[in-house]
């Protein structure tokens, strides 16, 4: 049959590309270039004779029937690196699943993969955005209020709102009245939207119903980099690109979230010492 023997970088490309929502985040778990990570699966859509993301210009998504086949993968792949980890390691190697946000995957956790994987060498991390059930993961990284009365709950960062922008975009914007006529970029679902940030910097008469909108926040970020708008970035998601430069704060007016980040465990796993390993590293480097 046409999928028959397929290759096994194709499926782990589509796989992590799947778990992270993003070619780019899957090019840093695999150690690829977006352009291979691309390539592999569109030979893989090929293969099977369906596909597997829809593909637009502010980045991609999985089909219906490309989510069911990356949940399935996403088991199978961790039922063999388990197995592979326990007959070359004689059980000594861990695997660490957990799930969390795309975009907090990919902005945040991705850059210090380096950083856990030299404080604890035997633990294998696997993150998902997909959600599994809890009974699939180990531990879960959430937005929200706290509220959990079901988790063990840990503080891992509050949050700040306020616009970003490329620096040549920025030239055009003294201040935040200079955003009307603007490209607002959207990322809804947070409570923090352009017209509550708009109501605390005091500005009033600037149409927020139009621009663009993305369903995560790496794509917003990626069409801030590229000049294509103004983002009400969130201060967690884009601390690499305020860093480098890619990314200016124009007005310095920022809006705390009503939201942080949370680390989550319930049940048994919560004193497992591969979790235990995982928190205290979390919290000492959002204490940084």
């Amino acid at each position: 049959m046409a999928s028959a023997h397929l290759p096994l970088n194709w499926l782990r490309a589509f796989e992590s590309a799947g778990r992270l929502g993003t070619f780019a985040g899957a090019g840093v778990e695999l150690n690829v270039t977006p352009s291979a990570v691309s390539q592999h699966i569109r030979a893989l859509e090929g293969r099977l004779g369906k596909e597997l993301f829809t593909r637009h210009a502010n980045g991609v998504r999985l089909t219906v029937p490309g989510r069911r086949y990356a949940e399935e993968l996403g088991l199978a792949f961790a039922a063999i690196d388990e197995a592979s980890r326990r007959f070359a390691g004689h059980g000594t190697r861990e695997m660490l699943v957990v799930h969390v946000p795309t975009s907090f995957a990919s902005q945040w956790i991705a850059p210090r993969l380096d950083l856990f994987r030299a404080r604890q060498p035997e633990i294998d991390l696997r993150l998902t955005a997909l959600d599994h059930g809890e009974d699939k993961v180990d531990a879960t990284i959430a937005f929200g209020l706290g509220n959990w009365p079901k988790h063990q709950a840990m503080l891992l960062l509050r949050d700040e709102a306020f616009p970003v922008c490329g620096p040549k975009y920025a030239e055009a914007l003294a201040c935040p009245q200079d955003l009307k006529g603007h490209d607002l970029l959207h990322v809804p679902g947070y409570a923090e939207d352009w017209d509550t940030w708009l109501t605390h910097a005091g500005v009033k008469g600037i149409d927020t119903s139009s621009g663009s909108f993305f369903d995560q926040s790496i794509m917003a970020i990626r069409a801030a980099v590229e000049g294509k708008g103004v983002l009400l970035g969130r201060a967690a998601l884009i601390e690499r690109e305020l860093s480098s430069g890619l990314l200016v704060e124009p007005f310095g007016v920022r809006l705390p979230a009503a939201g942080s980040y949370w680390f989550l465990t319930s049940g048994p796993k919560e004193n497992l010492p591969k979790v235990a390993a995982f928190r205290d590293w979390l919290s000492e480097m959002t204490a940084a």
